[in-house]
């Protein structure tokens, strides 16, 4: 996200850039934890097999890449409020695809309208922020709205299983397109104007500069696949209601926000590599304990393990690359979060497509030990030139 120009603020607040920018995060993810445990179900999917599967749940990353480097683009000459409003159209439409159950194309030109979405809403979101808040401000602004993330991260599984359960498999995409709706109520009323970032011109290839900023983004990508990888996958393999799905996906979760203030206290105290390297472990074990699992408590507990290493990642990650940012010249936080964007979406991307393939070759336990290895062959090598420590440029 390169942001740059000379607009004023204009008449939208940095609380109502806060406010949307939440609501469109949050929007965003709860629609793709809805789709988690639906998706790998449908007849349709499961008939096209685990590789298809696979590359249903990666294609959202793959399109939000893409999109996220164009909405840069647009972003710069029209302001954050034009990438919104096309991120609400392609969201309100992916949930309404997504409610007609396939065929698997139809689902996955859903999949991809909605990673389109994603890369618009994400990277709008952000720039509203730091086009209407002050830069001593703005990365806790940032840090909020990310958090919003989690948010809808946590409730989507557990409530696509209850709707599904109740009132059938439409119903979560419905339910969808009403908050999406919602949503862009609050995008349309509170973003009046369009404004532009004055103080916060360098992108994401500036941070990526800076020494140490590429395991950072190893870091991230790690903490987003883990769960991301088991996505397709495991719905599958337990062979379990939607609702046990869901709650299973919820449960990883709710360990990942319960951790992360635990992981975040400790980042001013304890050596990110240290915390990192932790997460890796807990990655490596937490899917090897999911793949072998052959009762429900087992698998609880590694998605349990999934929940605190993704934590154990990207909290630490989190702080580190808006550090990075502070180191960059110029400094920004729009670049830093770009970039913290782009890897995470990478994670999202492969994680699927990895474990899809794998599984198809040799089977569900295999692929989570070769996916455990793989990330944790990863996660080392961030670990050779992260940063070891924190400090805020004055």
């Amino acid at each position: 996200m390169k942001t740059s120009h000379t607009a004023p603020t204009g008449g939208t607040t940095p609380t109502r850039a806060l406010i949307v920018s939440s609501a469109a995060l949050f929007t965003d993810m709860l629609v793709h934890g809805l789709a988690v445990p639906v998706l790998p179900l449908l007849p349709s999917v499961v008939e096209a097999g685990p590789a298809a599967t696979g590359v249903l749940f990666s294609s959202y990353a793959a399109a939000m890449i893409i999109a996220t480097l164009f909405a840069g683009l647009i972003v710069d000459r029209y302001g954050p409020r034009t990438p919104l409003l096309i991120g609400l159209a392609g969201l309100a439409m992916a949930t309404l695809l997504f409610a007609t159950g396939g065929p698997y194309w139809l689902l996955l030109v859903a999949r991809l309208a909605q990673g389109i979405a994603g890369g618009m809403s994400w990277v709008a979101a952000l720039s509203l922020i730091a086009a209407t808040t002050p830069m001593e401000k703005r990365g806790q602004s940032m840090g909020i709205a990310l958090s919003t993330v989690t948010l809808g991260v946590l409730i989507g599984p557990p409530l696509a299983g209850f709707l599904v359960e109740h009132f059938g498999t439409a119903s979560p995409f419905l339910f969808a397109t009403a908050v999406t709706l919602s949503d862009g109520i609050l995008r349309i009323v509170l973003v009046k104007d369009s404004p532009h970032v004055t103080d916060d011109t360098a992108g994401p290839l500036a941070v990526l500069k800076v020494p140490g900023s590429f395991s950072i983004v190893l870091a991230v990508a790690v903490g987003a696949a883990v769960l991301s990888a088991i996505e397709p996958v495991l719905p599958v393999h337990l062979g379990a209601s939607t609702l046990i799905v869901g709650l299973l996906f919820g449960l990883a979760a709710l360990a990942s926000i319960i951790a992360n203030p635990i992981v975040g206290r400790l980042v001013a105290t304890a050596s990110p590599r240290l915390l990192i390297g932790t997460g890796v472990v807990a990655v490596a074990a937490a899917l090897t304990v999911t793949g072998f699992a052959t009762e429900l408590w087992q698998t609880c507990i590694g998605m349990v393990l999934l929940g605190f290493s993704s934590a154990l990642l990207l909290a630490p990650a989190t702080t580190l690359i808006s550090e990075q940012g502070y180191k960059s010249k110029p400094q920004t936080l729009g670049g830093s979060f770009a970039l913290y964007n782009l890897a995470y979406a990478a994670g999202l991307a492969g994680g699927p497509l990895f474990t899809g393939i794998t599984t198809g070759l040799w089977g569900f336990t295999a692929a989570m030990v070769i996916t455990a290895a793989a990330l944790a062959a990863i996660g080392g090598v961030s670990l050779t030139r992260l940063p070891e420590g924190t400090h805020q440029a004055k």
